[in-house]
């Protein structure tokens, strides 16, 4: 199995070369408009997919050219892939089919014209939909889009697994009308197929595993956190998923801190987030922290990986490079965009922190 992996290592160590370097997104910073950001895509390797997004103009066409940059990548990704490693990589793909879903629930929830919220789905002109994921293809998402409940959404997406997720919370979320539960279980969903399809082909992909453990372990936290910061009265633990490293003890002790300081103070053995609570403390915002453990896990992951023998563990760092240059490239944008500030920028940003 091991040997297997040569010639696709080999080919996405030549697309990795391509990748934005933390100097790319450092000149970016600097830029103030949807031009600037379309002017640096093109001469960067986006050129092709700012072309096949045309029909876009400024910060749409960013996001369009973003978008389809990364579909293509990832699909690249899965293209080399040893056949007796594909289940692992496309349910780890399988977060884009759940994030367009998403989409498609908030925009139905908020009852917003599907063409504000139709750009977020991650796609490419005359393929699936998604980053060949696999389960949803272009004729599923136009059906979901024309749907006209969340409910209509759910009945349709049974056949595919994801709706057998989200039925479970359908009741609640008749009663209250709050979106968040059926969101927490596309999350639920995805983290028990991460685990379900793990598997040990050469032996050395037991930091996948890790890595999948310390992401729930993320999700764990800030749900926490974000029930210490607004004191709310419903119970966090219908809100934790499981599988994660952090114990049930630590979980609990953690929601019992009465703010976020006391937080902070047992969270000190397992992270070091110093930067993101400064940043609370001067901004009363939790981004700050949020970001600072995203990027800790990113880089120490890539790292790992990418240091391993050849193996499963080199799609997945090359997938988590991708990742983390969409959501960089998304975060400079939008953020300029909206006239977030310099801090909190850098602070959300995986190659900038």
């Amino acid at each position: 199995m091991q040997n297997s992996f040569g010639l696709p290592y080999g080919t996405l160590k030549v697309v990795k070369t391509q990748f934005l370097q933390r100097r790319d997104f450092e000149e970016m910073f600097r830029f103030s408009n949807p031009e600037d950001f379309i002017g640096y895509m093109n001469g960067h390797g986006y050129n092709e997919d700012i072309s096949q997004s045309s029909e876009y103009k400024r910060l749409d066409l960013v996001e369009s050219a973003n978008n389809l940059h990364l579909a293509k990548t990832n699909r690249k990704a899965l293209s080399v892939t040893p056949q007796n490693g594909k289940d692992l990589i496309v349910s780890f793909l399988t977060k884009w089919d759940i994030q367009n879903i998403k989409t498609i629930l908030v925009s139905k929830n908020l009852n917003l014209k599907i063409e504000e919220g139709a750009l977020n789905l991650i796609t490419e002109t005359n393929t699936a939909v998604g980053i060949f994921a696999g389960l949803l293809d272009r004729n599923d998402y136009h059906n979901l889009i024309q749907m006209d409940s969340v409910e209509d959404i759910i009945s349709y997406t049974l056949k595919f697994g994801y709706g057998k997720a989200l039925l479970a919370y359908l009741d609640e979320y008749r009663k209250t009308g709050d979106i968040s539960t059926l969101l927490l279980s596309l999350d639920l969903y995805y983290f028990d197929l991460m685990r379900d399809k793990f598997r040990f082909y050469s032996g050395t992909e037991g930091p996948i595993f890790r890595f999948i453990k310390k992401m729930i372990d993320l999700k764990n936290i800030m749900t926490v956190l974000k029930f210490v910061q607004f004191k709310t009265n419903h119970s966090v633990t219908n809100y934790l998923l499981s599988g994660g490293g952090l114990s049930g003890q630590l979980l609990d002790e953690l929601s019992k801190s009465s703010d976020v300081e006391e937080f902070y103070q047992k969270l000190k053995g397992y992270a070091d987030v110093s930067k993101g609570f400064d940043f609370y403390k001067r901004r009363g915002s939790l981004v700050g922290i949020e970001g600072e453990l995203n990027r800790v896990i990113y880089w120490e992951f890539i790292n790992i990986l990418e240091m391993s023998a050849l193996s499963l563990n080199n799609v997945i760092a090359f997938l988590l490079r991708a990742e983390a240059e969409w959501k960089d490239l998304r975060n400079l944008t939008f953020s300029r965009y909206y006239g977030i500030d310099d801090e909190t920028i850098k602070m959300t940003t995986i190659n900038l922190g």
